[in-house]
């Protein structure tokens, strides 16, 4: 039974998506809606329909990739195939044998050009429909009994078969709307997409494009206008856009743009301007194509993306109009991810490079430092001990003993091999420097081909490794000096791109650290700033082991109340090797990293009613350790965490400007015989007004976590480990 619902569930999804596929969306809603709306001509929603399950069938049969058809990659241009034949044929043995025989066909050329392109990442759109349907309508003129047909001529007639004198009626009744031409054209424009002439299907896609997305909606009216404009100003064929619709093209180029590139005012501007270059390839393929007596259909859309997707590959520079790299099928999804991500992860970096010291440090040079760490020399850091009082030693401060720092360990920053050290250099007494030999004792490890580091200053004879040896991060180097252009103990430290001592450093972050101060405050990927005192954090094992989620691990949890919710959660990994939490029940997933230092959450797919969601929230960010008074904080996507009105009519002004944002903090507080509290916060804000805040708790122990707890609009639910 199970795999029957299994198959249940592939066999809707594969026909929903691929319909809505050819608006570039991956909502199954839309897909129902345009199913709908290509069976206000009964004939091409049939034939449509027939096609795609059709191919459904082939897929099976040939052993093809499910999850693409799943996801309507191979089954939006059979689609578009069958709703063609649907409108241009009548029905009869040889149509559906053709129709099966095209659906092979189209099949074939999608596999072949997904495979052709995806090492590229140029799109194929609907170039296999092209080439299959014309191939199609050409041979169709050597076979007697595939006949055109004449459905679309008597309009009333149909109409008249489909739903008798009533929808006549309605139609005639709809007919007394005078809608302005530009409008009319455009909502036949949509319907064209799907082979539809008639205005009622025009409509509902209008609708369901509008939402699915206000971004996309808004891009089709700015590229259709704009085509239509140019082709009225320039006294163009503009009786082919009332005629024939072909403005279509102007909206899927619009919708290409707004998929394919993060929305912005840059990306609007390109959609308007690339209606002339759409316009004059639409007037010049119609002369070459209809020579044959063919459509020219989405070709000149296809062409123009495809070598716009091309162009904007090679560009030197991408950072003017962003493309999208993680690909959602959602303009709005795309635009607040990336807002997101750039501000949670804008520094993130491969390498994982930590502070080269035990204890708490205070930065007494940070980058852009006024007395040696100016121009080319700007990114590097000095590191020394100061007490309350500010002073680096303690009294009397004769000797190079009485510096807090002077002496204490240095370690790696990270795993790598020792490259270079210099060993030669004497210790300078109290106030005394060493110009000749600025470094002074120094080590340098090479982590990756153009990553290394250097820590200068070194008390000499102090190394415990030399050049050649592999050391780990943390691993003890040497101590801290006072060596070369040093007037007082302290640990010079910079990142470069080569291993020769007297490199230019480089900017790049320090993966973790806790900076202290009233609150101490966890930092992710950022810059120690001068005057700081930082640590290194240590992760606490009860806290470390409650998140440190196991592929394979399943944990259920269950709450209390009238309306009671059970959930059971598995740990897995994708074939990315990202992990996520995934639950069958609500079939919804949890994308997750845990790096020992801090466990945080990256997306969520699914149901956000669900317990799994209110748990991504709740540990959207944790650091795994209970030092008192760390907070973090991190910031929430506008999408999924905003809802309703605000939300709808927000996406109409996010490419250009955000004003409801998403914020998130937690801190973790020891409560006792090796059990902790995390209190954590998500708050929703419209410009600088708090809108909503939702506050949550969860309770670990050495077992695991035990529970947790929401509290939202004065109501609290609790989810306890079963």
């Amino acid at each position: 039974m199970l795999r029957v619902f299994s198959n249940i569930s592939f066999y809707r999804d594969s026909i929903t998506n691929s319909y809505s596929q050819v608006l570039f969306s991956g909502r199954p809603w839309l897909g129902v809606c345009l199913l709908v709306a290509s069976f206000i001509n009964p004939y091409a929603g049939a034939s449509g329909l027939a096609a795609v399950t059709f191919t459904l069938l082939l897929v099976n049969l040939l052993g093809l990739n499910k999850e693409l058809m799943r996801n309507g990659t191979y089954g939006y241009n059979v689609l578009l195939l069958g709703l063609a034949m649907g409108v241009y044929f009548n029905l009869s043995v040889t149509f559906f044998l053709l129709l099966a025989l095209g659906c092979f066909i189209t099949l074939m050329l999608t596999v072949w050009m997904a495979v052709r392109t995806a090492p590229y990442r140029i799109p194929f759109l609907s170039l296999p429909f092209l080439v299959a349907v014309w191939m199609i309508l050409l041979s169709s003129r050597n076979i007697g009994s595939m006949q055109l047909t004449d459905q679309g001529i008597y309009e009333l007639n149909e109409l008249w078969k489909m739903g008798g004198a009533t929808l006549v009626s309605a139609y005639d009744q709809a007919a007394l709307i005078n809608l302005p031409l530009a409008i009319d054209v455009y909502l036949r424009s949509l319907a064209a997409i799907f082979f539809q002439h008639n205005l009622i299907a025009g409509v509902l896609i209008a609708i369901g494009l509008l939402m699915h997305s206000r971004i996309a909606f808004s891009l089709s009216l700015i590229a259709f206008y704009a085509g239509y404009f140019f082709c009225w100003a320039t006294q163009g064929n503009i009786e082919q856009l009332h005629n024939s619709y072909v403005g279509f093209n102007f909206v899927l180029t619009g919708l290409a743009v707004g998929i394919y590139f993060i929305p912005s005012i840059q990306s609007y501007l390109l959609a308007a301007l690339l209606m002339p270059v759409v316009s004059l390839l639409m007037g010049a393929l119609d002369v070459v194509i209809s020579s044959y007596q063919l459509p020219i259909f989405s070709l000149p859309f296809s062409l123009v993306v495809i070598a716009l997707v091309f162009l904007m590959l090679n560009r030197a520079d991408a950072t003017a109009l962003p493309m999208v790299v993680n690909q959602h099928l959602n303009p709005e999804k795309n635009l607040y991810a990336y807002r997101t991500d750039g501000i949670r992860f804008a520094n993130s970096a491969f390498w994982h490079i930590q502070l080269p010291f035990y204890g708490e440090w205070r930065v007494s040079q940070g980058h852009g430092g006024g007395i040696t760490h100016k121009g080319d020399w700007a990114y590097a850091w000095d590191f020394d001990i100061a007490d309350e009082t500010g002073k680096t030693f303690k009294l009397p401060g004769h000797q190079l003993s009485d510096f807090y720092c002077y002496g204490l360990p240095v370690l790696a920053p990270a795993a790598g091999y020792v490259v270079n050290i210099i060993n030669e250099v004497e210790e300078n007494e109290v106030g005394s420097v060493n110009t000749a030999e600025n470094w002074g004792n120094t080590i340098v490890i090479k982590h990756h081909e153009s990553l290394y580091s250097k820590l200068s200053h070194i008390k000499k004879d102090s190394f415990k490794v030399k050049t050649g040896d592999y050391v780990r991060q943390g691993t003890m180097l040497a101590a801290c000096g006072n060596s070369g252009r040093s007037p007082e103990p302290h640990i010079h430290f910079q990142l470069q791109s080569t291993p020769d001592v007297g490199s230019k450093p480089l900017k790049y972050p320090i993966a973790f650290f806790i900076e202290k101060g009233e609150q101490n405050v966890f930092r992710s990927f950022s810059i120690p700033e001068e005057g700081t005192i930082v640590f290194n954090p240590e992760p606490n094992p009860t806290v470390q082991h409650a998140f440190e989620f196991i592929p394979g691990q399943k944990i259920k949890f269950v709450t209390d109340g009238a309306k009671p919710m059970q959930e059971e959660w598995e740990m897995m990994v994708d074939a990315y090797n990202q992990s996520y939490i995934y639950c069958n029940a609500t079939q919804s997933a949890a994308y997750f990293v845990n790096n020992g230092i801090n466990f945080y959450f990256t997306q969520f797919f699914g149901n956000k009613q669900s317990l799994l969601y209110k748990f991504y929230l709740a540990a959207y960010k944790l650091v795994l350790t209970n030092y008192p008074g760390i907070q973090v904080a991190d910031v929430l996507s506008v999408e999924g965490f905003h809802q309703g009105i605000a939300k709808f009519l927000h996406d109409f002004t996010a490419p250009f400007y955000l004003y409801l944002s998403g914020h998130y903090q937690s801190r973790i507080v020891e409560k006792g015989d090796a059990e902790f509290e995390i209190s954590s916060e998500a708050i929703l804000k419209r410009g600088s007004r708090t809108n909503q805040r939702i506050a949550f708790t969860i309770s670990v122990d050495a077992t695991g976590i035990l529970q947790f707890t929401v509290f939202e609009s004065n109501a609290c639910i609790t989810a306890k480990r079963f």
